[in-house]
């Protein structure tokens, strides 16, 4: 199962959405830093002994070995685990990069989405006709929109929902797109708003849930900060929204959503 993590524009939270996701993931899973603008977990996260990670291994070394031809079982030499356990492909420190390794996305992307035994979760950032992971986004069983309660943010998605539908449909059938909000936990308006705009677009997408909006336990996250977060409102929205993500994934369908 490949799941795609990305935003329409800004920075809504994709990153932390993605990493919490895959560490509350149920069963075997591989989180991918495929951010365009280039990632920050090699500069953030630590390996099992708190050394930090080598930006070398991840992306940039499987992009070498996919030009040769890639075989999925050698996936495992480019990971690393973190200190939370979790397995990680790094990505790469700039978009200069990940242009010049966008000819091997396809040859990349297939093998992510054939991982034998393991689940993916890829971090791709902010989406658009030019990112160089539309592989990645044509090869995932699911695409998960982040979102903010925001005027602008709502109709930047509103627009890449369409976009990603008519991707889709030019590459070989439909895609299950998914809509995750970022908002306060007392903010229940904003969730209820989104779904009816969807619905009333006719958009191919389903929101599948609310992802806390809580600063603090992002920091700890993204290794700013070192505390326990495991009762935070943060992980426990993202515990809820797993079942529905994997649901949308399996089934290609729509999932319904209590607002």
């Amino acid at each position: 199962m490949l799941v795609a993590v990305a935003s329409a524009k800004g920075a809504p939270g994709v990153t932390t959405t993605a990493r919490l996701l895959a560490s509350v993931w149920p069963t075997d899973v591989v989180l991918v830093d495929a951010d365009g603008a280039g990632g920050d977990l090699s500069l953030l996260a630590r390996t099992e002994s708190r050394a930090p990670l080598d930006p070398d291994r991840g992306i940039l070394s499987l992009a070498a070995d996919a030009r040769r031809g890639l075989h999925v079982d050698g996936l495992d030499e480019h990971l690393q685990r973190t200190d939370g356990g979790l397995d990680v492909l790094c990505g790469v420190s700039s978009p200069e990069q990940m242009t010049g390794i966008a000819p091997v996305w396809p040859t990349v992307a297939t093998g992510l989405a054939n991982l034998p035994g393991r689940d993916v979760v890829v971090d791709c950032g902010r989406i658009g006709p030019a990112s160089p992971v539309l592989p990645v986004l044509t090869a995932a069983d699911a695409v998960l929109l982040v979102v903010r309660p925001r005027l602008e943010a709502f109709a930047h998605l509103r627009e890449r929902v369409r976009w990603l539908s008519q991707l889709h449909s030019s590459r070989g059938g439909p895609l299950a797109v998914g809509v995750l909000l970022v908002a306060e936990g007392r903010d229940r308006r904003s969730l209820g708003e989104l779904t009816q705009l969807l619905a009333h677009e006719r958009l191919p997408a389903t929101v599948l849930g609310q992802v806390a909006d809580d600063p603090r336990a992002a920091d700890v996250v993204a290794g700013r900060l070192s505390r326990s977060i495991q009762s935070s409102l943060l992980v426990r929205s993202v515990r809820q929204i797993v079942e529905p993500v994997r649901t949308l994934a399996a089934t290609g369908g729509t999932v319904r959503t209590t607002v």
